[in-house]
């Protein structure tokens, strides 16, 4: 005979399926360790990121090899090229007393003639034109031509007495000698910056080079030198130093001040009637203050 299972039977075997709970805490134990493994997995990929759930995301990886460190960006900038500028610059010259061998010629039918002689100037005028490269932020190397131009005050005779035709000028006394005096310096300056503070900052520096000399006469003691032969002009040995202070206004401009002694050394000039015979051995000395405006290309 067949045996069917009733309702009752499998009531009696199995339970109420309300009242046995094994099922539904079997698979609450199992949702439990799946969500535990996933928290796992989860916590340990965010800890190998160098991360932990709540903290913010870490920044991007460094490019190791790429890397520039900051105080390293100025340098790459340097090293693409150098930092070209024009700096012209106006101000005084003053000239110190200038020993000379003689001093003689013939103007007019006048006969001039005066052995070792001291000249003095007038504070004069004075430009320059720096043309320059910045190789560093602190050096710079500039090629400064430039123009000075001082009158002549009088000349002063050291050995013996001047005359002028009729005229005598004793020995250490002056007399009044009207012309003037041009300088042309052309230097290789060497120039270094000291930052000291963000609105300002110091240089210095020095220049070597060649200076041409001119001198032109016009009158001495009221006797008329324009019938003497023009110009009369020397080449000679030059060099410079300077020192300044500096105020950059923006990325590409700046302005400054700067005092600068220029020297020649022994200079021997050639044509005109009376400075052809002009021997300077000790050269010429000239202090200059100069306002600057540099603009970087």
């Amino acid at each position: 005979m067949e045996f069917s299972p009733t309702y009752s039977h499998f009531v009696s075997q199995q339970g109420l399926p309300f009242l046995d709970v094994s099922f539904t805490s079997r698979h609450a134990r199992e949702v439990k360790s799946c969500i535990f493994l996933l928290g796992l997995i989860f916590l340990t990929g965010t800890i190998s990121q160098g991360q932990t759930p709540l903290a913010a995301p870490a920044s991007a990886p460094v490019d190791e090899e790429n890397y520039v460190p900051p105080w390293k960006t100025n340098e790459g900038k340097e090293a693409s090229g150098f930092d070209w500028y024009v700096a012209p610059a106006l101000g005084i010259s003053m000239i110190r007393d200038t020993d000379i061998n003689q001093f003689s010629g013939s103007t007019s039918g006048t006969t001039v003639s005066s052995g070792a002689a001291t000249l003095a100037y007038n504070p004069g005028f004075r430009m320059d034109c720096p043309i320059g490269a910045k190789i560093t932020d602190w050096f710079a190397l500039e090629f400064a031509p430039g123009f000075m131009l001082n009158t002549i005050q009088y000349i002063e005779p050291t050995n013996g007495s001047l005359s002028i035709g009729s005229q005598t000028v004793s020995q250490n006394s002056q007399a009044s000698l009207v012309g003037d005096y041009y300088q042309i310096p052309m230097l290789a300056n060497f120039l270094f910056t000291i930052p000291i503070h963000p609105q300002f900052t110091i240089s210095a520096g020095f220049g070597v080079g060649g200076m041409v000399s001119a001198a032109q006469t016009t009158s001495l003691q009221g006797v008329s030198l324009e019938g003497s032969d023009g110009i009369s002009t020397a080449l000679s040995f030059a060099y410079a130093g300077q020192f300044g202070i500096d105020f950059p206004f923006s990325e590409n401009m700046q302005a400054g001040l700067y005092y600068k002694y220029t020297g020649t050394g022994a200079q021997d000039f050639t044509g005109g009637n009376f400075f052809q015979f002009v021997q300077n051995n000790n050269g010429t000395s000239t202090q200059s203050v100069e306002g600057y405006f540099l603009y970087r290309f």
